[in-house]
């Protein structure tokens, strides 16, 4: 979901749950992606608005950056936007990877194996304060000494976890099949890479004795309609540098079905490009959805 102004992204939530779409997701930046000057509004806050202004749509992330937030305060954030959304907030999280927004703001930015691990040892906190009444943890990174989180999130046990991971994230990959409620990949990993990646996911949900049915595969990717052959074209040759679903409705659909058919049960689409944002978006509700 782009970062515009507040009165925009405001309209495209309305939109979003006007047009039947399941969820929404707000990337977790500091800065602007495209341009680092950009506007771009800090990610829990829009959801606790969003929280009020919807009254069905899912409020996710795409995905929370772990070393943004002590664990203890997150777990705290995200059990209170439960509380204000009545149930309707997903804690869809990652390892970070953004150094100059990390440098920016004052963040250490350690090697990715060290934010992993950081992960890894932040979701037995976020676990433990969504079900316990007190827990102490004294980790290689942090430390909580019976820490207390009430009240508890809305849903039992505790609001979907699902791990943000790009194409070379296999150790996240083990993580989340262990101890997650899904996981969903960014762009960078290729669409003929799927088939592989979901086989591995199913070795892995069996190794530690999951059940596949309740592990959420996701996608998150830019969907881009067109409406001519030429624009198809023109289109296609622009973005040859990053991955994207490019197409027809009707080619839309068919490849989001064969995804479906391979295990994936969720597909974000980081935005439906084209003209006319507003017309692109109802066309995809009407025509892929």
């Amino acid at each position: 979901m782009p970062s515009r102004s507040y009165e925009k992204l405001r309209e495209t939530a309305l939109l979003t749950e006007e047009l039947g779409f399941d969820s929404i997701h707000m990337p977790d930046h500091l800065i602007g992606q495209m341009k680092k000057e950009d506007p771009w509004f800090e990610a829990t806050t829009l959801l606790s608005a969003f929280a009020i202004e919807t009254k069905k749509l899912k409020l996710g992330f795409a995905v929370l950056c772990n070393s943004f937030r002590n664990p203890g305060l997150l777990a705290k954030i995200i059990s209170t936007l439960d509380h204000i959304s009545n149930g309707r907030v997903l804690m869809w999280i990652g390892a970070g990877w953004n150094k100059p927004e990390y440098r920016q703001y004052g963040y250490p930015f350690p090697k990715a194996g060290v934010r992993v691990s950081q992960l890894e040892e932040a979701l037995t906190i976020y676990k433990k304060m969504f079900t316990e009444d007190k827990f102490t943890l004294e980790g290689r990174f942090y430390t909580v000494k019976r820490i207390i989180n009430n009240p508890k999130p809305v849903q039992k046990p505790y609001p979907q976890i699902v791990l943000g991971a790009g194409a070379a994230g296999l150790r996240i990959t083990d993580i989340a099949c262990r101890e997650a409620d899904g996981i969903n990949y960014m762009y960078d990993l290729k669409e003929e890479d799927f088939p592989e990646r979901i086989s591995i996911i199913k070795d892995k949900l069996k190794k530690y004795n999951r059940d596949p049915s309740e592990f959420e595969i996701s996608i998150s990717y830019p969907v881009i309609l067109v409406n001519t052959q030429e624009e198809l074209e023109k289109v296609s040759n622009q973005r040859q540098m990053m991955n994207s679903f490019i197409g027809f409705p009707e080619d839309i659909k068919e490849k989001f079905a064969t995804l479906e058919d391979l295990g994936v049960k969720k597909i974000v689409t980081m935005a439906v490009m084209g003209p006319d944002f507003k017309d692109r978006t109802k066309i995809f509700a009407e025509k892929v959805m």
